[in-house]
């Protein structure tokens, strides 16, 4: 009996499920497409996938870089098998946006409140490329494209808007 009496107070030790150790960033205009970053214990660095209906397509990773610094980010093909190559789709300089104002070029005294936004200017490009099979028919950048690539297209040229628990990884805002 008092085994039952201990059951509720170890199953509430067991963790909650994934999601709530994530948080997302959702396409401004492609609300199918998402980023969701594992809430980690490290400050500087963000990873997880973007997705395209909850379905993880791409790996995903931002964080500050050393000396001058500035935000990057790193989109990656998600590996079938641990012993294959990593395969780059696209990296570079991540563009904060805080209402219409520049993340980290605003003056102090010209910041004005508004929301939170962030660019991935090369992922478009890079994703472009990578839908390339060499086949006109099955070819991604052309007769092969899919309803899913020109949704995460579409999107890689646009803002990503991050839920509450995400604006951390926005690291040129302000309070």
């Amino acid at each position: 009996m008092k085994h039952l009496l201990l059951t509720p107070l170890l199953l509430g030790l067991i963790p909650t499920a994934n999601a709530a150790n994530t948080c997302k960033f959702a396409s401004e205009y492609y609300p199918d497409v998402t980023i969701e970053v594992i809430n980690g214990e490290y400050n500087s660095v963000g990873r997880g996938t973007i997705n395209y209906k909850d379905k993880p397509v791409l790996n995903f990773e931002t964080g500050i870089s050393n000396g001058y610094g500035g935000q990057y980010f790193h989109i990656y093909e998600i590996k079938k098998d641990p012993s294959e190559k990593q395969v780059s789709i696209a990296s570079g300089p991540v563009v904060s946006i805080i209402g219409t104002q520049s993340g980290r070029g605003t003056p102090k005294e010209y910041q004005k409140k508004g929301r939170d936004k962030i660019m991935f200017p090369r992922f478009g490009r890079g994703y472009y490329y990578s839908l390339s099979t060499g086949d006109s028919k099955t070819d991604g950048r052309f007769g092969g494209r899919t309803k899913e690539m020109d949704k995460i297209l579409g999107a890689a040229e646009g803002f990503f808007i991050p839920s509450k628990k995400c604006e951390r990884f926005i690291y040129y805002g302000w309070d």
